[in-house]
Formats: structure tokens, C-alpha cells, sequence
């Protein structure tokens, strides 16, 4: 039986679910097949899954290398956490999710980590610990704070940073649009990567406080089904993606957006 009765209502059981997932990834198997034989007539799409730690920069760079390459492909890209995105990842919904890496081995899932980034402390351009060195924890917690859902691995990095006297915390918030400006109006701290942050310190609206994080960096990286063949357009999303992430690491792609004043 696929559903049950419920009330006046019929639903869906397990199985019911399970076959559903089962026909929609033979039918993506089936679309990737006639895609790598030439017989589909449209440009194949690349399904992302993408959370608040690759948006600002890895993902778009390397669609941008795609699209430069007039790479004939199209995107898709759905937006969340790493939790809200892997059920549409074993569904086929999304071919991939590139973010920050889970810290276990999953069995249904391959896990590619790609480069880890330390977070940053920021701040309004204008706050009082801006160009002030290190500031102790003491101080630090002595400020206001906007912290990032606990579904972020930025809040648990969060929490390690103040094991003991949290400050106080009056907004919680995972959008940086929102939190820039909050910050840029008030003395309120924040914790975010780089580049979620690097065109509004290169505006001048925020500023980074004090080193980054070193013991506290999240791995970023791409989440896929274990039994996934990726297509020649989605293997070559991979490697784009492999060439962001050393030019990341070496500091080498954001030199030329330095100019731009995008990073």
C-alpha cells in the first residue's frame, strides 16, 4: 500500500514516499542518459543546492566560469541550510549541495570537501572595536550580538566562541542584507565568513574585528547521492567548482574582483 487514510483525508505513507523518490530518480537517470547521448534537444540543467556559506562567492563563481566558457548549460538554484536541503537532495530534486560539509559520514551521501575558511567578527564600520587589535572575550561579550539559526554551523561556532558568559543576543538572523544593516546602525557584533561580508566592508558600511577565527573553520564543500553519475555539463560543474576553491584558497580568484571592489 503507497497511502492511508487519514480522517476524511487520504495521504501518503512511507512506502508511498519512498517509491515516489524511486521513479523521480529513474527519471532523472533517464533525462541524464538521453542528455550524454545528444538526443535530449534542450541545453541540460544543473540543479544546486546552495546554503549561506557558498552563496556569496563559490557557487556564482563558478557558474560564471560556465557561462564564460558559453558552456551550453542552464542553472537551478535552490537556497537553505545544509538539514533543509538534503531531503531534496535523496529526492532528485537537486543534483548537489555545496556549503559547509556534515561532520559525519553519511551512508547515502558522498561528501567532497573542497577548502575551509575561518569566520570573522563584524561590526559597523563605525563601532568602537573596529581598528582596535583583538579584543578579549570579555569585551567581546560585553557587546550585543546577531547570531545566525542554530541550523547554522555559524551559530555553534558561535557558542564555542562564549562557552561561558554569553552576551546579550536580540536578534537571531540568516539573512546578511538584513544583518548589515543592523549593524551598520547600531553597536551590534556579528559572526560570518568573508565573502558573505566582502562587498559591504569593501563599501565601507562594515568592518572586520580583529583575526579571523582559526579554530573554528567550517569546511566547505559538495554533498551528493552516493549512487549520483553525473552528466558531462554536471562534471564539468565540478570541476569548476574545484578550480574556485583552489583559486580561493590561494587567494588567486578574488584578486581580479579586488580591482571591481567586489572582495
Amino acid at each position: 500500500r503507497l497511502v492511508e487514510r487519514r480522517g476524511r483525508g487520504v495521504h501518503i505513507n512511507f512506502g508511498g514516499r519512498r517509491f515516489a523518490r524511486s521513479c523521480r530518480l529513474a527519471v532523472n537517470e533517464l533525462e541524464a542518459a538521453l542528455s550524454e547521448l545528444g538526443l535530449d534537444p534542450h541545453n541540460p540543467t544543473i540543479a544546486i543546492g546552495t546554503t549561506p556559506l557558498a552563496r556569496a562567492f563559490l557557487v556564482p563563481e563558478a557558474m560564471s566560469m560556465m557561462v564564460a566558457e558559453r558552456f551550453p548549460a542552464g542553472f537551478r538554484v535552490l537556497e537553505g541550510s545544509w538539514g533543509e536541503l538534503v531531503e531534496s537532495l535523496r529526492d532528485g530534486l537537486i543534483d548537489l549541495i555545496v556549503g559547509e560539509l556534515p561532520d559525519e559520514d553519511i551512508p547515502d551521501l558522498a561528501i567532497n570537501p573542497l577548502y575551509v575558511e575561518a569566520p570573522v567578527i563584524v561590526a559597523g564600520s563605525k563601532h568602537a572595536l573596529v581598528r582596535q587589535g583583538n579584543p578579549s572575550q570579555e569585551t567581546l561579550a560585553s557587546y550585543p550580538w546577531i547570531i545566525a539559526p542554530d541550523t547554522s554551523p555559524l551559530r555553534a561556532q558561535w557558542e564555542r566562541l562564549f562557552p561561558k558568559r554569553r552576551p546579550e543576543v536580540p536578534v537571531e538572523c540568516g539573512s546578511i542584507m538584513i544583518i548589515g544593516r543592523l549593524l551598520t546602525s547600531s553597536d551590534m557584533l556579528t559572526l560570518a565568513m568573508p565573502d558573505q561580508v566582502a562587498l559591504q566592508i569593501r563599501s565601507g558600511l562594515l568592518a572586520q574585528v580583529g583575526d579571523p577565527l582559526v579554530d573554528s573553520m567550517p569546511t566547505i564543500g559538495t554533498t551528493m547521492r552516493q549512487s549520483w553519475r553525473p552528466t558531462r555539463a554536471q562534471r564539468r560543474f565540478l570541476g569548476a567548482l574545484q578550480d574556485s576553491s583552489a583559486g580561493l584558497k590561494a587567494n588567486a580568484t578574488r584578486k581580479p574582483l579586488i580591482g571591481s571592489r567586489w572582495v
